[in-house]
């Protein structure tokens, strides 16, 4: 008889630590990005603008999940993003924004760039953020995006970093360039 409650409780501990099949689909990890990002390609990117209400971002965002997956390119990891944006005043404010994450996969670094950069166009983003290389690079996407520049180099990857210009989290914990 001992064993059996014994067994029980064992199992119902197996139970309980389980994941449910969208709890297995969703997990993602700042670890995931940061290997990614050593293997080869990454971007990030966002559909929101600060002029734009909290519903219509919405919508924004899941219509460029749409479009990343009809380019071409893996399947998203959305984070959440802050960054100094310009508006069209010219005036600079932060904007908290549901970003996403994108990997190269298996197409080319060019075509890549190349891709990212013109979702980033169709949805007026001042920039995108890119890394092919062992480096980031912000891309303007838009005239005046960036000011004068077309790009801008950023630096490394860094998790755990904090940066006032712009950083990016996911499960509470940030990453940046620089």
């Amino acid at each position: 008889m001992k064993t059996y409650k014994s067994f029980d409780n064992k199992y119902l501990k197996i139970v309980k630590e389980m994941k449910t099949f969208k709890e297995f689909l969703d997990e993602s990890s700042l670890s995931r990005i940061k290997s990614k990002s050593d293997k080869g390609g990454i971007a990030l990117m966002s559909a929101s603008r600060a002029d734009k209400s909290a519903k219509e971002n919405r919508a924004r965002a899941k219509q460029l999940d749409r479009d990343i997956r009809g380019r071409g390119l893996g399947g998203a990891t959305k984070v959440t993003g802050s960054y100094m944006e310009k508006g069209d005043d010219g005036k600079e404010r932060k904007v908290k924004e549901r970003s996403h994450v994108v990997s190269s996969g298996k197409m080319g670094k060019r075509k890549f760039k190349k891709e990212v950069k013109k979702l980033g166009k169709k949805y007026g983003q001042d920039s995108v953020l890119t890394q092919t290389k062992k480096t980031g690079t912000l891309s303007a996407t838009r005239k005046g995006g960036l000011g004068k520049s077309k790009n801008i180099k950023l630096g490394k990857f860094k998790p755990q970093g904090k940066n006032p210009e712009g950083q990016s989290q996911i499960k509470g914990k940030t990453f940046t360039y620089g």
